[in-house]
C-alpha cells in the first residue's frame, strides 16, 4: 500500500479511471470549486469532509487504528486500497504512513467515513512514489475509522490476526495437495507409469533396477534428471552434461528430491511426481531459461549414476 513512507505493502493496486471530466483539476482547490466542495480545514494544507459520522472516540498519538481505505488522483483514479478482508492498522504519531494522515485521521470518529484531501507537501512530495505516484501529486484518501487499539487491544489483535492467516494458509496448502494428487494421478494413468504413492503425497516408479543398496541420507549422489510440467514442457535437464552432484537429504535439493531418491540406488532409472509442497509450493521460479509457475507439480525423469556412501568419522 502506498500510505508508507519508504516502503511499499503488499496490498494489491486496483486501476479505475473514472473521470469523464474534459478538464482535470490540477490542484486541490480547482478540484474543490470543480464538486462544489467545501472541506474542513487542518493543519500543513490537509483539509477533511466527514460523510457519517461515528459515535467513538477520536485516535491520538500511539493509539493503533484499524481502518480501510481508498486512494485517488484528483482524476478519480485509485492508485491503492485496502483489502477488504484486511484493513491496514498501524500506530498513530510514529511516522508509519504519510504526514496528510498522521494530520487528518484525528478529525475522525471511530465509525465515521469521509474523506483526506492532501497537498504534495504532506504526501510524497517532490520525489512522488515509485512509478506509481508522480511527483507533486495531491491525494484523495476515503476513509472508514473502524477501530482504535491501546498496546494490549493491539497485541491480541496480531495474535488472532497471524492465527487466522495460518489457517487460512493450511486450509490453502491442504486444497492445493488434494488438487496435485489428482493430477499426478492423471498424469500417471495418461503417461501409463504404475507408480507408488508415500503419505507425503510423492509418487515414484522404477523403470529400471539398479545395484546395490538404496541411497540414505548423507550419501553423495550423482544423478541425471529431466525435469517436466504436467503439460509435457520440459523446464530443465542434465543429459548431455555432467551429472548433477548433491548429499542426499541435506536440503540441498527440493524435498520431492531427498524424499524420492531414497528408493533408487546405483544404476536405477524411474520417475518422481512430486506435489507442489514438496517442490516450490506458492513460489514461482524465474532463474535463467528455467521457468517454473507457481503451485506447480513437478516430473522428473532420472537415472543414477552413482551412489558414494556416508563416510562415518
Amino acid at each position: 500500500m502506498l500510505i508508507l513512507p519508504i516502503s511499499f505493502c503488499c496490498h494489491s493496486v486496483v486501476l479505475a479511471f473514472q473521470s469523464t471530466q474534459d478538464s482535470i483539476p490540477q490542484s486541490l482547490e480547482e478540484y474543490y470549486r470543480f464538486h462544489n466542495l467545501q472541506p474542513n480545514s487542518g493543519p500543513f494544507g490537509v483539509a477533511y469532509l466527514i460523510d457519517k459520522t461515528g459515535k467513538g472516540r477520536k485516535p491520538q498519538a500511539g493509539d493503533y487504528v484499524v481502518l480501510s481505505y481508498t486512494g485517488r488522483f484528483l482524476n478519480g483514479e485509485v492508485f491503492d486500497q485496502s483489502d477488504a478482508n484486511d484493513p491496514f492498522v498501524f500506530q498513530l504519531g510514529y511516522r508509519q504512513v504519510i504526514k496528510g494522515w498522521e494530520a487528518g485521521l484525528p478529525f475522525f470518529n471511530v465509525g465515521s467515513k469521509g474523506r483526506l484531501f492532501i497537498p504534495p507537501a504532506m504526501a510524497y512530495g517532490k520525489r512522488g512514489a515509485g512509478t506509481r505516484i508522480p511527483p507533486n501529486t495531491p491525494l484523495i484518501f476515503e476513509i472508514e475509522l473502524l477501530r482504535i487499539m491501546n498496546f494490549e487491544e493491539y497485541d491480541r489483535y496480531m495474535v488472532e490476526l497471524e492465527e487466522k492467516e495460518r489457517q487460512s494458509y493450511e486450509q490453502h496448502q491442504q486444497k492445493q495437495f488434494t488438487q496435485d494428487k489428482k493430477i499426478i494421478q492423471q498424469y500417471a494413468i495418461s503417461n501409463k507409469l504404475r507408480t507408488k504413492r508415500t503419505p507425503s503425497g510423492l509418487s515414484y516408479v522404477i523403470t529400471k533396477k539398479g545395484k546395490g543398496p538404496k541411497a540414505k541420507g548423507g550419501d553423495l549422489l550423482s544423478v541425471h534428471y529431466e525435469g517436466h510440467l504436467t503439460d509435457g514442457s520440459t523446464f530443465d535437464s542434465s543429459f548431455g552434461k555432467k551429472p548433477y552432484e548433491f548429499p542426499l537429504a541435506r536440503g540441498k535439493v527440493i524435498p520431492g528430491w531427498d524424499e524420492g531418491l531414497t528408493h533408487f540406488s546405483k544404476g536405477s532409472e524411474g520417475w518422481l511426481l512430486i506435489p507442489s509442497k514438496l517442490a516450490y509450493g506458492p513460489r514461482a521460479i524465474e532463474e535463467d531459461d528455467i521457468s517454473i509457475p507457481a503451485n506447480s507439480v513437478l516430473v522428473f525423469k532420472i537415472k543414477v549414476v552413482d551412489i558414494q556412501p556416508k563416510t562415518i568419522k
